[in-house]
C-alpha cells in the first residue's frame, strides 16, 4: 500500500482520549499476543504490534487494520501483566475506523488474502469474521469479500498412509467438533460426527441468534467439511452404551458435547410456567426464526448468552424487555459492544440486581421480586455476593429467561473418564484424558469462545493424529 508509515494524529489523540491512561502501561511485552488464539491464525494478527502502531497513529499498514479480527475473547486482556484493556481497544478502533479509507484499502487488497489465510487453518473463516466485524447494511466491502470466501473451495484432502482405516468419532457438531472432524478427515482419517440435534452446528446454530451471524454462512462453511467425506449422523444421541461401544470400535474420540444444560437459580418459584432458561428459547429461535415470549419479559444474567436472549425477545415481539443482572455496569461479563446493542434495541439494562424470589398466581410467573447485590466476588475473587436486604425492587413479569451459565451433560460418560467440577478433565496442553484414545475439548472440557473452540478442535485433532501416528 502506498504511504505505508502515514501517520495520523487527530486518529491517534481520539484514540487516546477513550483509552490513553491504560495504554501508558503497554510495554510491548507481546504476552498479549502469545494468549491471541487468532494470532495462531493469521501472521499479521499481533496484538502488541498493533496496539503500538494505533498509540502512533499509523494506520495504512496490513497489521494496523488487522484489529477487525479482534473477537473480543479477552484473553489479552487476562493474560496482560499490566492490565491493559487490550480487547476493549481492539473494539474501540474498530468504532474509531468504520469508514476509513486505509480500512477500505485493506478490505479490498488484502482482507481476501487474510480470509484465504483462516481458511487454511479453520473451517469457519467467514462465520468467525462475520462475528467479530459484525457488517451492517452499508458494509459493501466486508460483505463481498464474505461473499468471495464463502464459494471458494475448501482445503483438499491431503491423505497419510499412516491414517487409512483408522477411524474416529466425534461427539457433538459444535465449532470445536466440526473442527477436529475438518483436521482430521483432510489427513485421510474416517470419521464420524454425532449430534443430537436436528441440526449441525451447536451454539452457532442454536446460540448464536442470526441478526448476529446469518445461518446460511455456517450452512455454507459446514457443507465445505461434510465435502471431505465425514458423515454426520443427526438426531442420534450417545448415551453411555453407545460410549462405550465407540471405545470398541473406533480408534480415537473426540468429546466435544458442549454445554447446553441451564443451570438453575435455585430461587423459589423457578418451576413456575412462564419460567424459561434462555439457551431453550435460544434454540427454539434460531431453528425456527420464532419463540413465543410474553408482554413483559425480565431476563435475568449479565453475559452474552443473556444479552443475546433479551435482544431476541425484542425481535420476537415483547412490548418490554428489562434484563437484570448481578454485576455493575462496568462489571458485566457480556460485550459492551453486545449490551449497546441490547440497549439500541429497547432493552432495559439494570444492574446490580440478585433474585429474591419468582412470584406466580395459579402456577404462572406474574413479577420478580430482586435485592440489591453489593458486590459479587469476595476478597479472594471467588464467587460470593453479598445483598442489602434493605433495597429490593419488584418486576411485573409473564415471562421469565433465566441465563446465568451453562454446564456439559457428562452422563453419557463412563466411569473411567475423570472430571472435575462437572467438566471433562483433560491436558490442557494435547486435550488427551486419562483414557490415552479419548480428547476432549470445548465447553465439554473447560468453556470456550467461538475461537477458543475452534482452537481446541484444532489442537485436539493435532493430538489423534500424532496418536494414530503411534507417536
Amino acid at each position: 500500500m502506498g504511504q505505508t508509515h502515514r501517520a495520523d494524529p487527530s486518529f491517534k489523540h481520539r484514540l487516546a482520549g477513550k483509552y490513553g491512561e491504560t495504554l501508558k502501561y503497554c510495554y510491548q511485552c507481546g504476552t498479549c499476543t502469545a494468549a491471541c488464539p487468532i494470532s495462531r491464525f493469521i501472521g499479521i494478527y499481533r496484538p502488541n504490534k498493533i496496539l503500538e502502531l494505533a498509540k502512533l497513529g499509523i494506520r495504512s499498514l496490513p497489521q494496523s487494520s488487522a484489529f477487525l479480527f479482534c473477537s473480543a475473547c479477552t484473553l489479552c486482556t487476562k493474560h496482560c501483566p499490566q492490565g491493559v484493556k487490550v480487547h476493549e481497544v481492539m473494539q474501540a478502533l474498530k468504532e474509531l475506523i468504520r469508514g476509513d479509507a486505509d480500512v477500505d484499502a485493506f478490505l479490498a487488497k488484502d482482507f481476501d488474502e487474510s480470509l484465504a489465510a483462516l481458511a487454511d487453518g479453520m473451517p469457519f473463516p467467514v462465520s468467525y469474521s462475520w462475528i467479530c466485524l459484525r457488517p451492517g447494511e452499508e458494509d459493501y466491502a466486508i460483505k463481498a469479500s464474505f461473499a468471495r470466501a464463502v464459494k471458494h473451495p475448501a482445503p483438499g484432502i491431503n491423505a497419510k498412509p499412516e491414517y487409512a482405516g483408522k477411524r474416529a468419532s466425534i461427539i457433538g457438531s459444535g465449532p470445536a467438533g466440526l473442527t477436529a472432524a475438518w483436521a482430521l478427515a483432510r489427513a485421510g482419517v474416517s470419521v464420524t460426527v454425532y449430534e443430537s440435534l436436528p441440526e449441525l452446528g451447536g451454539m452457532m446454530k442454536t446460540g448464536i441468534p442470526s441478526y448476529r451471524l446469518p445461518k446460511d454462512i455456517v450452512e455454507a462453511e459446514i457443507a465445505k467439511i461434510k465435502d471431505l467425506g465425514v458423515e454426520f449422523r443427526t438426531n442420534t444421541t450417545v448415551d453411555r452404551d453407545f460410549f462405550n461401544g465407540l471405545l470398541e470400535s473406533d480408534d480415537v474420540i473426540f468429546v466435544a458435547s458442549g454445554a447446553f444444560q441451564n443451570r438453575e437459580l435455585r430461587a423459589q418459584g423457578e418451576q413456575l410456567l412462564g419460567v424459561v432458561p434462555a439457551l431453550d428459547f435460544l434454540r427454539q429461535y434460531n431453528l425456527t426464526g420464532h419463540a413465543e415470549v410474553g408482554t413483559n419479559v425480565v431476563v435475568i444474567g449479565g453475559g452474552n448468552v443473556a444479552a443475546d436472549a433479551a435482544g431476541a425477545a425484542i425481535r420476537c415481539g415483547a412490548q418490554s424487555v428489562k434484563l437484570f443482572c448481578l454485576e455493575d455496569r462496568g462489571t458485566m461479563p457480556a460485550h459492551e459492544w453486545e449490551i449497546d446493542e441490547a440497549l439500541a434495541a429497547g432493552v432495559e439494562i439494570n444492574p446490580s440486581w440478585g433474585v429474591k424470589a419468582i412470584l406466580g398466581d395459579g402456577g404462572t410467573v406474574t413479577a420478580v421480586e430482586f435485592i440489591r447485590c453489593v458486590s459479587v466476588f469476595d476478597q479472594d475473587k471467588r464467587f460470593n455476593p453479598v445483598f442489602d436486604e434493605k433495597k429490593t425492587l419488584t418486576a411485573e413479569a409473564d415471562m421469565v429467561i433465566t441465563a446465568i451459565g451453562q454446564a456439559p451433560d457428562l452422563r453419557f460418560l463412563n466411569e473411567g473418564v475423570d472430571k472435575f467440577r462437572g467438566a471433562v478433565l483433560a491436558d490442557p496442553y494435547t486435550l488427551e484424558t486419562n483414557l490415552p484414545n479419548v480428547f476432549a475439548g470445548g465447553d465439554a472440557a473447560a468453556g470456550a469462545s467461538l475461537i477458543e473452540a475452534i482452537l481446541t478442535g484444532k489442537t485436539a485433532a493435532g493430538s489423534m493424529l500424532r496418536y494414530l501416528g503411534g507417536q
